[in-house]
């Protein structure tokens, strides 16, 4: 199969098409969201969709888009202003995410102070402008967070709306067009197999292998920030689904079940880490008080259990500050020799500095909830904020080479262990 569209778009550094439509034209705010009656609910700050305008410099601001995150605009003199992107709840894992338009009557000199309390700046400064593409701030117009003083973007604006984003942003329907392009290549079964908290229909595919087949299970977008996460797993996702000998021999074999994005609210509300609850969706396997997490679990144990169909490895997509991949302590297949650790080594061929860290099987989150359930192997996938885009997609793809080399040899599960995951949330 050949690249996605999708995936041409991102690397090629794209603006999503309904974005660029909003750089061009009018767009209709946002709706706000509504939240299901919950305990919880209170602790949630939803931002609210405005615009700010500032008269004196004919600039103005808003957050009327898809994936965008601005809570306030000070104006601290001429043309000089502080944003803030405060988060959805606390506690939160330190992601902020931030995404907004900016646009001025003339051709003028902004220069933009970035402002999370508590928080430090994470995320360079991507630029969307009117001709669909991104590109990082220059080093002439991003200054780094300093002890003594914020992030600070200093940029040329006008009449055309220019786009500040923590990441260029992934929508839902970019997930479904990315999913068309994998249609296109192979036969998919699609299924909705359950709702998020508004509502928004949560998608898996499934392809390859017969009705008792082994499964192989791949996530992504628990958390609504990790773009270069979901590039990895598209990548990865893509070769399996390829129309090569290995691949065609590994689907005669194995079956390949995929939900691309667990978290659709999160990312529509640019939260930085949680539904639309607030809630870390990777600390909920295990209490389950969630309908993302409580959905995803009943489907993959009935596409399980009773069947005669195992799983034999997951994959949970995701990003950090850097690549890493967190493995399960007690699991049998990472020791020397095992099935986890060979494939972890045939990874450092490529990328010989890729870090390993294991932990015990306690924090309800989903490889541990997979390895408890199924005795298979289960790794969070982290791919580094700054990875560069050629250098993600060549290892997640390599990654996906090896897995196959590695299940046409063998199934890497044993007995289901003894586990006893808290239900606790923390970090």
């Amino acid at each position: 199969m050949g690249t996605s569209v999708l995936r041409r778009r991102l690397f090629s550094s794209r603006l999503p098409a309904s974005l660029a439509l909003c750089l061009l034209a009018a767009c209709a705010s946002v709706p706000p969201p509504s939240v299901p009656e919950d305990p919880a609910a209170a602790a949630v700050r939803l931002q609210e969709r405005r615009e700010w305008a500032f008269a004196k410099d004919g600039v103005r601001f808003d957050n009327r888009l898809t994936a965008a995150r601005l809570t306030g605009v000070t104006r601290t003199g001429a043309y000089t202003y502080v944003v803030d992107a405060a988060p959805e709840t606390r506690p939160v894992n330190p992601s902020p995410w931030y995404g907004f338009r900016v646009a001025a009557e003339r051709p003028a000199t902004v220069r933009i102070a970035f402002r999370y309390p508590g928080f430090q700046h994470r995320y360079h400064p991507k630029l969307g402008s009117g001709d669909g593409r991104w590109r990082d701030a220059s080093p002439e117009e991003f200054e780094p967070e300093r002890d003594d003083a914020p992030a600070t973007l200093r940029i040329e604006v006008g009449p055309q709306p220019l786009l500040v984003f923590a990441q260029p942003p992934l929508e839902p329907g970019d997930f479904e067009d990315w999913t068309d392009t994998i249609a296109r290549g192979l036969p998919i079964e699609r299924s909705v197999f359950g709702r998020s908290v508004q509502g928004r229909p949560l998608r898996m595919f499934e392809f390859g292998g017969s009705d008792d087949a082994p499964l192989l299970v791949v996530i992504g977008r628990q958390h609504p920030p990790e773009n270069t996460g979901s590039q990895a797993l598209f990548g990865f996702v893509e070769t399996l689904a390829a129309d090569t000998p290995r691949a065609r021999a590994f689907r005669e074999r194995v079956r390949t079940l995929v939900v691309p994005l667990v978290n659709p609210d999160g990312i529509v509300e640019g939260h930085w880490r949680g539904n639309l609850r607030g809630r870390d969706l990777n600390r909920d396997w295990g209490p389950f008080t969630e309908p993302e997490t409580r959905a995803l679990m009943q489907s993959l144990l009935a596409r399980s259990e009773g069947t005669g169909r195992r799983v034999v490895f997951a994959l949970d997509f995701h990003s950090t500050f850097h690549d890493v991949l967190y493995t399960v302590t007690e699991d049998p297949a990472r020791q020397p020799g095992g099935a986890l650790a060979r494939w972890i080594a045939a990874l450092r061929t490529l990328s010989p500095g890729l870090e390993e860290k294991p932990s015990p099987a306690v924090r309800p989150v989903f490889k541990n909830w997979a390895f408890c359930r199924f005795g298979a192997p289960a790794v969070t996938y982290e791919v580094g904020d700054t990875t560069p885009a050629a250098e993600l997609d060549a290892l997640s793809r390599h990654a996906a080479q090896a897995l196959m080399d590695l299940l046409l040899q063998e199934l890497p599960v044993g007995p289901v262990p003894a586990c006893t995951i808290s239900a606790g949330n923390d970090d």
